[in-house]
């Protein structure tokens, strides 16, 4: 359920919103980040994902958010936690609070990739060569987890 524009607005300068980021990882594990266009984090090299709806599981979110975003079907879906994302937002001058599930995701055709309009570039990249460009710490702190798992 999409939620006007107006009235979400209102909502998250409220509460935290329940969200989901995918670590996307392809046959040859590289890790795909998104640039985002918008607010939060607008400018930056991103994990795809976004708003769970209302009576929408976490991992229905994941495979809705993934074909969305990047035209992408999931081979594998993986947990990696849940964690509390706080944002500056300097278009309002206010904070974005996500409370976002983290979820590993694998893809077999990664060549079929096309973004949405939510982000205006995309890479695939090994974790280590991400983890040498300037990310989030929130991006940056899921990817020294995830190579420490592999």
């Amino acid at each position: 359920m999409k939620i006007p524009e107006s009235l979400y607005s209102q909502i998250i300068r409220m509460m935290p919103i329940a969200c989901v980021d995918l670590l996307v990882a392809n046959e040859a594990d590289e890790i795909l980040l998104v640039k985002r266009n918008n607010h939060p984090a607008k400018g930056h090299w991103w994990f795809p994902g976004g708003r769970i709806w209302f009576g929408e599981t976490r991992r229905a979110a994941v495979r809705r958010k993934l074909k969305e975003e990047c035209q992408l079907r999931a081979a594998t879906i993986t947990d990696l936690g849940t964690y509390d994302v706080i944002l500056d937002r300097p278009d309002t001058g206010s904070i974005s609070h996500g409370v976002t599930s983290l979820y590993q995701v694998g893809v077999e055709n990664h060549q079929a990739l096309c973004l949405d309009q939510q982000s205006c570039n995309a890479q695939w990249k090994a974790a280590p060569k991400w983890l040498k460009e300037q990310l989030h710490p929130f991006v940056e702190g899921r990817l020294i987890a995830y190579t420490q798992k592999s």
